[in-house]
Parts: C-alpha cells; structure tokens; sequence
C-alpha cells in the first residue's frame, strides 16, 4: 500500500525516545521528512541521527521545552522554515506523573498539564495558521488509555486525556473546512521507558511491588502481552496518509482488545 508520504513534512514532539521516536522512524521510512523535538538535546540529536541513518529522507533535531508557549511557538515557525512547510504534526510530547490522590501537590497537575495537555492545544494552534494557508494538512494526538480507564492512582494523566479526546473531536470540526484533518490514536500499555517510570510511580502509591504491580497490569491483555512503539507508530503513519483521507473526529484505541467497554 503506497501511503503517499514520499516529500511530505511533518513535526513529532515528544520524539527522542518511545512512541514518538518510533514514529518519527515509521514517517521516514515512508518518505518523509520530519523534524523531532524534545527538552534533552543530547537524546534528542542522537535520535535523529538514529532515526536518520540508512534513510533518504531529512531528519532534524530541534530542542525545545513545550511547556513554554514562546518555544511551542519557536518550533513551529522552525519545523516550517527548515522542511519549507508542515504537512503532519503529531503531538506526543508529554509524560504526566501517577501518584496518591491526596499527596499530589498543585505544581504537579499543573506542570503536567501545561506540557501534555496545555501543549497540545499550543501546538496545533501554532501550526493550523500554515496549514491553513497551504491548503490543509494532518494532525494526530497521542492520548493515553486513561482516559477512557479511570485508575485512582493516575486521576491527572485521566483527566487530561480524557479532555485530549474532546479537543480532537473538536478541532476537527473546526479544521474541516480547510481540509485539515485531525486524529488520535489511544496506545494502552507499551513497552518504553515511560511505561517502567508509570508502573513504578503506580507501584509506590498502591502499595505494591514493582514486579507485583506490573504483572496485575499485563496480565488483562487478551494477546498476551502489551503494545511495541511500533504498534501504535503503524496506526499513525497510517492515519496522517493519503489512505486516510476521510478520516477525521476519531480516536482509535491501540490496546490489543484489552479495553472492555464498547463505544458509539
């Protein structure tokens, strides 16, 4: 299947390790040219010489704190000024923390927040300006499981994605007209850094072992094991495509049936 990606532009926040690096890899191994950011430069340029070696298409490092509106705003114009425009952003960038209900300090939801949540809403709004202007383009959110699976012991990141999924049904509606498309894809458990970090934040505020703790939460999942970076980056390449071009207002869940519930 030619997904059409071949010389098309796109910007991965969030993409020196995890979901986001694997889907900066998927993009140019299609073909195209992406810019990736994050807050550690040192990992972040690795990644991109990583992400770039063995491939024909550009990959560019550009160092950034998203929780800062003037550097969501600085990514933007510098993505577009090095690519020559934006086709794709996905916005992957953010890690919010889990903790006991009660013990989590105001600073905590609200730094979170001002990245993954807050962030995401920056970025686009940063970005749909050019697309607009260049006749329409593709966003995708990467919005945790969470938000549909409420767990006591992860009520910030929940709620937060949970809002994530209301403002991609919404910025879509409001895109549509300058056929700018826009998606999320809802990874459940996978295996990266981020997931070690959760399960041991998780871990300490149920009262349970690391190894304990984890098991519980692999176990649920009817293929018998949890997502790859991989598997959630195929589903994104796929949604920002030409093969998706009457795709928009969804989030598709990427859990290997784990999730229960059925939605309308």
């Amino acid at each position: 299947m030619d997904l059409e990606l071949v010389g098309k532009t796109a910007l991965v926040t969030g993409g020196s390790k995890g979901i986001g690096k694997a889907i900066a890899r998927g993009l140019a191994r299609e073909g195209a040219r992406v810019a990736i950011c994050s807050r550690d430069g040192a990992a972040l340029a690795a990644a991109a010489k990583e992400i770039g070696e063995g491939m024909r298409s550009e990959v560019i490092a550009i160092p950034a704190d998203l929780s800062r509106a003037a550097e969501v705003q600085r990514v933007a114009e510098d993505a577009a000024g090095r690519l020559g425009r934006l086709d794709i952003l996905v916005n992957n960038a953010g890690a919010i923390r889990g903790g006991d209900f009660l013990k989590i300090p105001d600073e905590q939801w609200t730094g979170d927040w001002s990245l993954k949540l807050v962030g995401y809403v920056r970025m686009a709004r940063a970005v749909i300006p050019q697309m607009q202007a260049q006749g329409g383009g593709r966003i995708c959110n990467i919005v945790g499981a969470a938000a549909r699976n409420p767990q006591a012991t992860y009520l910030p990141g929940g709620i937060a994605n949970a809002g994530l999924i209301n403002f991609t049904k919404g910025l879509a509606d409001f895109g549509a007209p300058s056929r700018i498309l826009v998606t999320a894809v809802s990874p459940a458990a996978t295996r990266t850094e981020r997931w070690d970090s959760l399960m041991a934040q998780q871990a300490a505020a149920a009262g349970k072992s690391v190894e304990a703790f984890r098991a519980d939460a692999e176990k649920t999942y009817p293929l018998g094991r949890i997502a790859t970076s991989e598997d959630i980056a195929d589903v994104v390449c796929f949604l920002v495509s030409a093969r998706a071009s009457f795709i928009t207002g969804v989030c598709i869940t990427v859990d290997g049936g784990a999730t229960r519930g059925v939605y309308l």
